[in-house]
């Protein structure tokens, strides 16, 4: 962010702090609007959204409306401390994540993914980034595709796939992006107790959408890092699956982990940790699995 910029944005997001009456220092002040539509304030405990595009009044309302949809569901989320009535702010507790991981972080991921699953979902359309020019699109395309080819996505395979996951059913909501680096452990006084090791709590809340079944769940076993960790979350699915929807199944999970892969390889902004080389370890067991499971799309592993 320019210089200019930058103050213009902590200058704005200063003065509604100061309407709002929240004291403290403001630790950080980060521009998104390009890919978000918001600047972001960081406070000790607390977190301010500021929309400053259309777009990204879009998203804080659909985080908004994901967020009170979850908390009804007994999912854990982020507290909302205050909002805009027409949805141009929201003003949110501070999440600090602590280690993720091990049987007991498994096994509350796993239920809040069930938790979400039951239909209908929130009323209001999910957020969706903006396509962007088309002359950007265009160079964005020709660039992705060089890079999906460079790091080992076979582009038949890809549409192939793409195509069968598509007509899959909607027979679930999801949350939209369940990697295991958006469902953490909060380790705030406030969140911890009575319970020394703190609450899980998912984050980003703006794409909950109709989802083909176990959606959620593959996403988090294709994000998770320990081995043991997935293999829990594997069985559930497995356990939950009926064998007339195994094709299915096994079609998503393919999917799923080559849209991972996808992400990794053109996506530099996702912060978690994992790299490609992960991806497409978790490719390779996917196809596998698919196979086993009797997915309808057939590749040369």
């Amino acid at each position: 962010m320019a210089g200019g910029a930058a103050g213009a944005a902590q200058e704005r997001v200063a003065a509604l702090l100061g309407e709002l009456g929240v004291g403290g220092p403001l630790l950080a002040v980060t521009d998104l609007s390009t890919r978000l539509g918001v600047v972001q304030g960081v406070l000790a405990d607390a977190v301010l959204d500021l929309a400053v595009t259309e777009s990204g009044l879009r998203r804080l309302r659909a985080e908004l409306r994901g967020r009170r949809w979850a908390a009804e569901r007994q999912v854990g989320v982020p507290e909302v401390l205050a909002t805009a009535e027409d949805g141009r702010w929201l003003l949110s507790r501070r999440v600090h994540p602590g280690p993720t991981g091990g049987p007991r972080w498994t096994a509350v991921a796993i239920e809040s993914a069930l938790r979400i699953a039951p239909l209908p979902v929130p009323a209001g359309e999910p957020w969706t980034p903006p396509a962007g020019p088309p002359l950007r699109r265009a160079r964005g395309s020709v660039g992705g595709a060089a890079r999906l080819l460079r790091g080992g996505v076979r582009v038949g395979e890809l549409r192939a796939v793409r195509a069968a996951a598509a007509q899959l059913p909607l027979s679930e909501a999801g949350h939209g992006d369940l990697r295991a680096a958006n469902a953490v452990v909060d380790t705030t006084v406030a969140a911890t107790e009575p319970d020394a090791e703190g609450r899980l709590v998912v984050l980003e809340w703006s794409g909950v959408r109709a989802a083909p079944r176990h959606r959620d769940l593959l996403t988090l076993w294709a994000t998770t890092p320990d081995a043991d960790d997935r293999g829990r979350v594997a069985d559930v699915v497995r356990s939950r699956t009926a064998g007339w929807e195994e094709p299915d199944v096994g079609l998503l999970w393919h999917a799923v982990a080559l849209e991972q892969l996808v992400a990794r390889l053109t996506r530099a902004d996702r912060g978690d940790g994992l790299d490609a080389a992960f991806a497409r370890e978790r490719l390779q067991e996917a196809r596998r699995l698919a196979a086993e499971l009797g997915s309808p799309v057939e590749v040369r592993r």
